[in-house]
């Protein structure tokens, strides 16, 4: 990446799992980065999203910033968007509440980009891509392929739970996943998070699902979901098991999928592929920034279809370690089988 001027970025979540990660990223892509967090260690910005005060007196309209913090208030966002300057957050948030700064973003003085990661993100500009090949699709099957073993914090403990335990029992899918997931029934996955797509669903039913690495404890959650049991998940289950401090960023297997289907048969699917689903969502952060600033946006609220296609960024994840496949028949002949509800 060309380094120019521009290429300087607040981090706001420095200390967390991703935090850290976006930070590297952005440092190993020649970007100058200030880190920020609430109880900051020395070199660290002070800013605390429940004090607004920190928040004004922490951003600069000539820096990007990276927000990696859940705050349902989204007062980091709507600081951007009355004053001016760009941010892209990444933060564990239901799409509801990135919906809801969409309808305030009229005649924003700054560029606010929501769910710019690797799932929702890339996942999301996969699907509009895959949209735009099959027009008459009357639906979308997305899962989200995920460790447990992973390191995350808690936040992204506490979404992967939210978005499980919200029903007693969730449909289940019959998926090909590519090696080495293989064949899977997958569970039915944030049912109400898919406005992530926004508006390039136009209408289709879409139909989210996990399929969890560790064929023990995706056997487990297969259980629970048999008998309607989903709501009473441990949330420990979800956790790693090691302590924050002594966990590194893994090479676990990701492969999220993103399939069209027109009358319950699968036309074609992407994947989303690389190792270690953490290191990889930091550098779609990097490779989304670049997108955004070379695109020059006016004010607004926007999503990551939006700012970019898949052709466009289709080196830079190359260059990060993302490869993103087509996967067409023979290997989707048959119908998409779905089970439960």
């Amino acid at each position: 990446m060309e380094v120019r001027e521009i290429n300087r970025v607040l981090v706001v979540g420095a200390q967390g799992v991703l935090g850290a990660l976006v930070v590297r990223g952005f440092k190993d892509a020649g970007w100058v980065v200030r880190s920020a967090a609430r109880r900051p260690v020395r070199g660290q910005v002070h800013l605390d999203l429940e004090r607004p005060e920190s928040v004004a007196a922490a951003l600069k309209k000539e820096e990007l910033v990276i927000n990696t913090v859940p705050d349902p208030d989204l007062r980091a966002e709507r600081h951007v968007l009355e004053h001016g300057g760009a941010l892209i957050n990444v933060s564990a948030l239901p799409a509801a509440v990135g919906r809801s700064l969409r309808a305030v973003a009229g005649a924003a003085r700054g560029t606010v980009l929501m769910s710019a990661g690797l799932a929702p993100g890339l996942t999301t500009v996969a699907a509009a891509d895959l949209l735009r090949q099959h027009p008459a699709a009357s639906e979308l099957e997305i899962v989200y392929t995920i460790s447990l073993a992973t390191p995350r914090g808690p936040a992204s403990v506490d979404f992967i739970h939210r978005s499980l335990t919200a029903l007693a029992r969730h449909r289940t899918a019959l998926v090909p996943l590519p090696g080495p997931f293989g064949e899977r029934r997958c569970v039915g996955f944030g049912e109400g998070d898919a406005g992530w797509l926004g508006g390039i669903s136009e209408g289709r039913i879409v139909r989210q699902y996990v399929c969890v690495a560790e064929r023990g404890l995706h056997e487990r959650l297969l259980e629970l979901n048999d008998a309607g049991a989903m709501n009473e998940l441990p949330r420990s289950l979800l956790a790693s098991p090691k302590p924050l401090a002594e966990r590194a960023a893994g090479e676990e297997p990701v492969a999220h999928w993103i399939a069209s289907l027109r009358a319950g048969r699968r036309l074609e699917a992407r994947t989303v592929e690389c190792r270690g689903d953490s290191v990889h969502a930091a550098r779609s952060v990097v490779v989304f920034a670049k997108a955004l600033l070379d695109g020059r946006r006016g004010g607004g609220c926007f999503q990551p279809e939006e700012i970019c296609t898949l052709s466009d960024i289709e080196t830079d994840l190359q260059a990060a370690g993302i490869t993103v496949l087509s996967h067409t028949r023979p290997a989707l002949e048959g119908s998409a089988v779905t089970l439960g509800r």
